[in-house]
């Protein structure tokens, strides 16, 4: 999320951080010490109600990430097992390098519903914290042309907000959209291991979310599946290395990208194409979500919305193709049928 420049100033005047631009130069001196002053006394009442750098607003583990991902997200084994692992290293001793994570795979397979669990097992404010920051490809880098000044743009953002705090989480969303080179800009901050100029760059997280790879990890699953083997054994080391080329050739933000170049993404994380079960799932999570009394009618209701949805191959229908992303507008339509009774 964007801070806007009131706030932005605010943060850093409570974290005893000077802004010369902001002050005549004769009085430089004198701003510093009145703004170290305010600091020291009202920067504790201020982080007891506002979000801050601190313990109480930032969690250094995530102990309920695992059963949050494993009641929310279906049929995405790798995935859960892998972020977990990734995540409960990247804290568990001082990280030598930022974590840099790449969710690929079909749209509605749980890419962005993983993100934000993960920021809400970090953060107090969960996903609203200031802490974490949310771009879109389409919205925030969608003109080729401007690709310089994007970079410029991510470059500043993230070298003041890891000033603010280190702990930062920052999410690109829809990479495959990106003008190519665009998420280069990235290759610094995830590449420092020492501080510099006391700004510490290795406990920040970068997930990059994208469909490079979608139709690899189709082929694969099916073959799989048609081969007789069962999905839980599939590993990450039977699709990361195909999942690492895909990225670099397919059209968008990671294409030739000098972060694949120089292996600084730590894990290239698969969202396998969803079962019908999977669905099912979905559906099921989202009744139980609003708290509707429709046991009676599950199996109606659920039938009803799988009937709305598109399963692939045609012969089989197997995989939704869109996962479970329009499931829950579905349930919402059908549900108010049943509701209104």
């Amino acid at each position: 999320m964007w801070l806007c420049a009131e706030t932005a100033v605010l943060l850093l005047l409570l974290h005893g951080i000077t802004i010369h631009a902001l002050v005549d130069p004769l009085t430089a001196v004198a701003s510093s010490l009145t703004v170290a002053g305010v600091s020291l006394l009202y920067k504790p009442i201020y982080c007891q109600f506002s979000e801050c750098c601190d313990s109480k607003w930032l969690h250094t583990t995530a102990p309920n990430l695992r059963h949050s991902l494993e009641t929310n997200v279906f049929g995405q084994h790798l995935a859960i097992d892998t972020v977990v692992k990734s995540i409960n290293s990247h804290f568990k001793s001082k990280p030598s390098k930022a974590l840099a994570l790449s969710f690929q795979g079909w749209t509605g397979t749980g890419k962005n519903l993983v993100a934000r669990l993960i920021a809400e097992s970090l953060y107090e404010n969960k996903a609203e914290s200031g802490f974490v920051h949310w771009f879109s490809a389409t919205r925030h880098f969608s003109r080729p042309e401007k690709k310089r000044y994007y970079q410029d743009q991510i470059r500043d953002w993230i070298e003041g907000n890891l000033t603010l705090c280190p702990n930062q989480l920052f999410i690109f969303d829809e990479i495959e959209k990106m003008p190519e080179g665009v998420l280069d800009a990235l290759k610094p901050f995830v590449d420092f291991t020492v501080p510099v100029k006391g700004v510490e760059y290795r406990k920040a997280i970068y997930i990059l979310l994208g469909n490079a790879g979608s139709k690899y990890l189709f082929d694969k699953t099916y073959q799989h599946f048609r081969s007789g083997g069962k999905r839980q054994d599939l590993r990450l080391r039977d699709t990361e290395a195909t999942l690492w080329k895909e990225s670099y050739y397919e059209q968008g933000g990671l294409r030739n990208s000098s972060l694949i170049k120089s292996h600084l993404i730590s894990a290239h994380i698969p969202f396998l194409p969803l079962e019908r079960s999977h669905v099912i799932s979905c559906i099921h999570n989202e009744i139980n979500s609003k708290n509707y009394s429709v046991s009676s009618h599950l199996t109606e209701i659920t039938n009803q919305v799988l009937a709305e949805l598109t399963f692939t191959p045609a012969n089989e229908l197997i995989y939704s193709t869109t996962g479970c992303k329009r499931v829950y507008e579905k349930v919402n339509l059908v549900i108010e049928d049943y509701a209104e009774e």
